[in-house]
């Protein structure tokens, strides 16, 4: 009998030990070692969007809880976070990176920071755009990379840079040689002719600008052409019907509808603001003025226009408007009446087919923007911004690290990777660009 009990107590034993045998196994196969294949962002949730808590450089081991939908949930500092899953392997030895040596050319696959040592504590000296062409200079560390882009020598992530063999800067669109051009293998004056195109040939262009040169995509190779012999591509349309005549110019003294006949029954084309100049061609019936704008007939009420630039009218904003398109005017002036405490505008800037350089975009600087009511203030705009894009013709509104785009709206204000400063990161003023239709002032 005791035997038996002895059994019996040694059989409930081994169950309880196969038991916590069990547990141990499952516990020890919920998380596992996995290996960084390249720098990768540590963030606070499983998306793109979430908050960057850190990152990971090429080789570093951390601890993986589980992984779901691309992502894998990670131990860090005393609590969870999540990498992108293709950047993880098991693989404890790594194969090795991809070259890095002097004079290999690579090109960044998204806008990106130059930085005066390997890592992120060191200062930012510029921004690189995206499909930016840059030189290696053969020095690395600990995921970063030494490389030449101009006249200025830095470091950046290599898990931003790829081969200029196998990744190619996205085309931004495309402009027509007014001249007989060379296709170069590169901006240096080292460069060789690969080609030749004729005068009126289309050619794919990256937006890239290096010693006169402007970037292209030709024959599925990056290549290079003098850039001041390219040109905006015509459009294929039916030439417009002729125009009437310009006889003379007016000015908005109220905010105008602009209508597309002079009856009654009409359709609105758009709303101009006060002090708006518009081009008349003489012709008034039904007490409206036939004008031509956006290179089309329309008209206006006539008891609304003036010769002369309606009074309080100051000359400071004419300045801030000069070169901007329609809406961008609108914008500012519509800001002007609604924020007066923003003083300062920032609209032209230097570059090529840049939202500023075409005249489509503001910076609204926002006074005193450290302060908890000059924060206040910026998100007051960015939101008044956002909700009047319509009859505004914004396109995108950037504030604070966030973007938020009419095309994406139901997503709402999208995070911003970090470019460096309060500036780039359009902390200290709030960005608009606008659609490029809308009334001619000039």
């Amino acid at each position: 009998m005791r035997g038996a009990v002895v059994k019996v107590r040694a059989a409930a034993l081994l169950a309880v030990v196969g038991i916590l045998g069990l547990l141990t196994v499952q516990t020890a196969s919920a998380t596992t070692q996995m290996t960084a294949a390249v720098g990768v962002n540590i963030r606070s949730g499983s998306s793109t969007n979430s908050e960057i808590l850190g990152g990971l450089y090429r080789g570093q081991t951390v601890t993986a809880i589980n992984s779901a939908g691309g992502w894998t949930k990670i131990k860090f500092a005393g609590s969870t976070a999540y990498v992108a899953s293709k950047y993880l392997t098991k693989e404890s030895k790594l194969s090795a990176p991809s070259s890095i040596r002097p004079g290999t050319v690579k090109i960044t696959t998204t806008a990106l920071n130059l930085r005066t040592g390997p890592g992120h504590s060191y200062k930012v000296i510029k921004v690189l755009k995206e499909g930016a062409r840059v030189t290696m200079t053969g020095k690395t560390a600990r995921g970063w990379a030494q490389l030449v882009d101009g006249k200025s020598t830095g470091w950046s992530s290599t898990q931003y840079l790829a081969s200029s063999t196998t990744g190619k800067p996205a085309i931004i669109g495309t402009r027509v040689a007014t001249a007989d051009l060379d296709i170069r293998t590169t901006s240096g004056a080292d460069s060789r002719t690969v080609a030749e195109v004729k005068k009126g040939t289309a050619l794919s262009v990256t937006g890239a600008i290096q010693n006169g040169r402007a970037q292209i995509i030709y024959k599925g190779a990056i290549r290079w052409v003098t850039a001041r012999y390219l040109k905006n591509l015509a459009s294929n349309l039916p030439s417009p019907p002729k125009l009437p005549k310009i006889t003379g110019t007016r000015y908005a003294t109220a905010t105008l509808n602009i209508r597309s006949t002079y009856t009654d029954k009409y359709r609105l084309i758009t709303e101009v603001p006060r002090g708006a100049k518009l081009k008349i061609t003489g012709v008034v019936k039904n007490g409206r003025m036939q004008i031509i704008f956006d290179k089309a007939v329309r008209w206006v009420t006539a008891k609304y226009l003036s010769k002369s630039v309606p009074r309080g009218m100051p000359a400071s904003w004419r300045a801030v408007e000069r070169g901007l398109k329609p809406n961008a005017i609108k914008v500012h002036r519509a800001t002007r009446a609604k924020f007066p405490q923003i003083a300062t505008y920032y609209t032209l800037r230097a570059g090529l087919f840049t939202d500023h350089s075409t005249g489509r975009a503001l910076d609204l600087m926002i006074p005193n923007y450290r302060s908890a009511s000059g924060e206040a203030l910026g998100y007051k705009v960015a939101e008044w911004a956002k909700a009047n894009a319509k009859p505004l013709g914004i396109n995108y509104v950037i504030w604070n690290q966030h973007i938020w785009n009419v095309t994406r709206d139901s997503e709402g204000w999208r995070y911003m990777a970090d470019r460096g400063g309060d500036s780039a990161n359009h902390k200290d003023h709030v960005h608009i660009t606008v659609f490029a239709a809308g009334f001619d002032p000039r």
